[in-house]
């Protein structure tokens, strides 16, 4: 009777080792079939068969930088969360860092787009090995004025093995939903959006800004 104690106590400690082995291996499975979350910037063309642009447009990397830093983004509250905090200070599209990164690579793209490519940016931020914040849009000149187009603003991305990356292959496309919009530092040389313009580009209708870029240039070289 106690052998037999015994083989059930062995059996059952080789059972539970090879569970947990099992189980280590499956994790070890998991964590090699998620893709490495990285900081990552990727600014390319992207073919618009039904509209035509103003491209290509030459803008240097400071004059492209004046625009864009004076870009912010304004998140939409609630009444009530207005009542108990007031409204939300606008955020910047790009820090600094960001800008240095990616205005090179779009002043580039928008000195070689044709008249029947827009250009479209992906900006993620690595918040931790299974996620990612994004921030994605396009940019296009219309009729001499500039359109920028935001989809995603540090929206989250949940790294999950198995399923399609679709914010890297879909950039034009919202991850989760976001209610905000955006406003330039000079209200002045912002041009009523034409109506359905971005919904033709797009076949949605995202949060967009369309402005006098080349007056703005022209005051922004007169200061000092």
């Amino acid at each position: 009777m106690t052998h037999s104690i015994d083989r059930l106590g062995v059996m059952r400690s080789l059972i539970l080792a090879a569970l947990a082995l099992l189980l280590a291996a499956c994790s070890l499975e998991y964590r090699a079939s998620v893709p490495p979350v990285e900081d990552e910037v990727v600014v390319q063309a992207v073919s618009a068969a039904q509209v035509g642009y103003d491209h290509p447009v030459r803008l240097s990397e400071q004059d492209l930088t004046n625009i864009l830093k004076s870009v912010r983004v304004q998140f939409t509250t609630h009444w009530l969360q207005r009542l108990l905090t007031g409204p939300l200070p606008p955020l910047p599209l790009f820090d600094e860092p960001t800008l240095a990164e990616v205005v090179p690579a779009m002043a580039a793209a928008m000195g070689k787009a044709g008249m029947r490519e827009r250009i479209v940016f992906y900006v993620a931020k690595r918040r931790g090995p299974d996620r990612r914040d994004v921030t994605t849009g396009s940019l296009f000149v219309k009729d001499r004025l500039l359109t920028i187009v935001l989809v995603n603003y540090q929206n989250r991305v949940d790294v999950i093995p198995g399923l399609p990356a679709y914010d890297q292959t879909h950039p034009e496309m919202a991850v989760a939903p976001q209610r905000f919009t955006l406003v330039f530092d000079s209200p002045e040389y912002v041009v009523a959006q034409e109506r359905g313009l971005v919904a033709q580009v797009l076949g949605a209708d995202p949060p967009a800004l369309r402005l006098d870029y080349t007056r703005f240039l022209r005051l922004a070289s007169l200061l000092p």
